[in-house]
């Protein structure tokens, strides 16, 4: 009995000498930092640079191969009250909405629904004919109908919700400036008649369209269609910034159908951006046309995306593939970057303009793969 308790008190005595040991030696061979830890404090370092002297107040995401590296908000979603951003705050994502548009459209290709080819007429018939007769959604998705850029520049607005139809015969006083598909000429009223082409032959809201055919099935919950008369709760407030200081600036998005009237999330994004990875919105088809970019005298466009070269992560001799969109309106400024050679995204959303968004853009994403912000530089390529 004693042999057995002394072998005890002993296996007990070597225990606790094992866990001193451990303790006393344990700054002799510190826990080596996660690589993706140092990464996401480099970035986070780097965003506050900008944030602090009001550079920038937003949210920020970046992924790689669909884990998260770094997400966070900074600065204030409403600076009178004081109330700041969380990853969670909704922004309005400007001409990232036109990503959107292609991607619905596909949709109702891929269903027989529309027609990539097929006359304007028969989708809109009352687009009045010196604009409709020449015009495809192919046309207007590529940027190269000739229509005016902004709806602004042939109409006042109102502080009122306009409907699609009001937007069509604002749209009927204007005229082609050239040909269609003979040049490039970015336009916001090109995906304003493609949102309200898929609301003439769905006999739904495009707002409605999109919940039930991306929004829902992508447990999109934070991201809608806003109008004046359904603001978004959780949505940051505009601001624009100049040499008098900060105020409060912002769009009446229902001019911006199909153009800018989205609002969502960063992790909404994010579910977004990796479904196109996947074949849970369009089939590889559908992709192939979405991505299929022209050449720089066409826009580097796709369908609702620019398509571009990108200097790539280490180890590799060619240039990679970026399928990007952006979005600047009143008050907001949006990115989304897919560096698909690397499976990295990178989303910045902002609530405060202007502010450096692009080279924003490029340096989280030269962090993310490893390299010093000055090491290289955008060069023409992104």
């Amino acid at each position: 009995m004693k042999k057995a308790s002394f072998k005890i008190i002993m296996a007990i005595f070597l225990f606790c000498a094992s866990i001193l040991t451990l303790t006393n030696f344990s700054h002799m061979y510190p826990q080596k930092d996660n690589p993706e830890d140092s990464i996401s404090k480099k970035i986070d370092q780097h965003i506050k640079n900008y944030a602090k002297s009001d550079q920038y107040q937003g949210t920020v995401i970046v992924a790689k191969e669909g884990k998260i590296i770094h997400k966070d908000a900074y600065g204030y979603a409403n600076r009178e009250e004081k109330t700041k951003n969380t990853i969670h705050t909704q922004f309005l994502i400007g001409s990232l909405t036109k990503s959107f548009v292609a991607v619905t459209v596909m949709q109702l290709v891929e269903k027989g629904i529309l027609d990539l080819h097929t006359p304007l007429k028969l989708y809109i018939p009352n687009l009045k004919n010196e604009l409709s007769e020449h015009l495809t959604l192919h046309i207007l998705l590529k940027h190269q109908s000739g229509l005016s850029p902004h709806l602004e520049r042939i109409t006042n607005f109102e502080n009122k919700d306009v409907t699609s139809q009001e937007i069509i015969q604002i749209i009927n006083t204007s005229s082609l400036s050239f040909s269609p598909s003979t040049q490039y000429q970015y336009s916001n009223l090109n995906y304003t008649l493609s949102a309200i082409a898929i609301e003439n032959v769905t006999g739904k809201s495009f707002a409605d369209v999109l919940q039930e055919n991306t929004f829902d099935p992508l447990q999109m919950n934070h991201s809608g269609v806003e109008r004046i008369a359904n603001k978004p709760k959780e949505r940051a407030k505009g601001y624009y910034k100049n040499a008098f200081g900060i105020k409060n600036d912002e769009n009446i998005v229902s001019y911006a159908l199909g153009s800018g009237d989205i609002y969502s999330t960063v992790e909404d994004l994010l579910k977004w951006d990796q479904a196109l990875y996947q074949n849970t919105l369009l089939s590889d088809k559908s992709k192939s046309l979405l991505f299929k970019g022209e050449n720089a005298t066409f826009g580097n466009y796709g369908y609702g995306f620019r398509i571009q070269e990108y200097q790539i992560g280490r180890g590799k001799n060619k240039n990679g593939i970026l399928t990007r969109h952006g979005g600047t309106m009143d008050g907001f400024m949006s990115n989304l970057h897919r560096y698909t050679d690397d499976r990295l995204t990178v989303i910045i959303l902002g609530n405060i303009r202007p502010f450096p968004i692009r080279q924003m853009t490029f340096e989280l994403k030269e962090i993310a793969l490893g390299f010093k912000i000055n090491e290289r530089n955008r060069k023409t390529l992104e």
